[in-house]
């Protein structure tokens, strides 16, 4: 095999693995495990793409377009994950806020 096929293998292979941590990062956020899914299904169409054709640059072409479309997927719904959390965590505190002061006196804080 050579540098261009080992290339492609890894770089699918990375993308499996960040779809698995992703994934496990996601602490049951849906937007997260939508993105962490799409990378893992699209490294796996990858290396798939490099086993089952059977032209080498055919293979090259259809690796590095799965590839890239299923990083940018994992990206985007990580981020959307990521600003999901974001604001979740800022109402949490807001609502913990606007609960201490109502049970503390008027002029105290």
């Amino acid at each position: 095999m050579g540098a261009w096929m080992w290339g492609s293998v890894v770089m699918a292979i990375a993308l499996v693995i960040a779809g698995g941590i992703a994934w496990w990062l996601a602490k049951g956020c849906a937007v997260t495990i939508v993105g962490a899914a799409g990378g893992v299904v699209g490294g796996v169409a990858a290396l798939l793409s490099l086993v089952l054709l059977v032209d080498p640059d055919a293979a090259f072409r259809m690796s590095a377009i799965v590839t890239a479309v299923a990083g940018v997927w994992l990206l985007a719904w990580a981020l959307a994950g990521g600003i999901k959390g974001q604001r979740a965590l800022r109402a949490s505190e807001e609502a913990d806020l606007v609960r201490i002061a109502a049970v503390q006196p008027e002029g105290r804080v």
